[in-house]
């Protein structure tokens, strides 16, 4: 899913073209959902679960953010609870990516009771603010690992041997059973 990036029509940013490039380079399959509004979200959300996404590993929420929550919009924002409240455990399987800034800046604590609540097999994203290009092209070196491993902890050692420097400066965080 995602937001809108700017203040009127004029700003063209989506992740769109990341999704097509995965899909085309290396045969990852996306479907991607503008969302507006909370109503929007949560209808989304609870469709991410039903049988016919079953095939999609990941759970790509891009919008703004801040600390434990996404911006939907200018005026709304929905946070980690609204979230696992809305899928009550029902994300076993799936990885739950925020591309969005600084919303995993939240004690350990937090981010393993939103996991748990969720029931989601790990939780990624930025504890920092992040440059929408830079943070786009992350998201592609990391979905594509999410395609190359089953263990989760691989693909964590491979996002920090392989791309340290980016994962450090854009304060990229993953939480996952060990």
């Amino acid at each position: 899913m995602e937001g809108n990036w700017g203040r009127g029509y004029e700003d063209s940013k989506s992740i769109k073209t990341a999704l097509n490039f995965l899909n085309a380079s290396v045969g990852i399959n996306a479907v991607r959902k503008g969302c507006n509004n909370p109503e929007q979200f949560s209808s989304y959300l609870k469709d991410s679960m039903k049988e016919s996404y079953d095939t999609f590993g990941i759970i790509y929420l891009a919008f703004h953010g801040s600390p434990g929550q996404l911006h939907i919009n200018q005026q709304e924002k929905i946070d980690f609870s609204a979230i696992a409240a809305t899928l009550q455990g029902k994300a076993r399987d799936k990885i739950i990516h925020f591309g969005s800034c600084s919303t995993l800046r939240v004690s350990g604590w937090d981010l393993q009771r939103f996991k748990k609540a969720t029931g989601a097999l790990a939780i990624s994203g930025y504890c920092k603010d992040i440059d929408f290009i830079e943070s786009t092209v992350l998201d592609i070196l990391y979905f594509r690992k999410c395609q190359a491993y089953q263990k989760i902890s691989l693909i964590s050692r491979d996002m920090h041997l392989h791309y340290g420097k980016l994962v450090k400066q854009m304060g990229f965080k993953m939480v996952f059973d060990k």
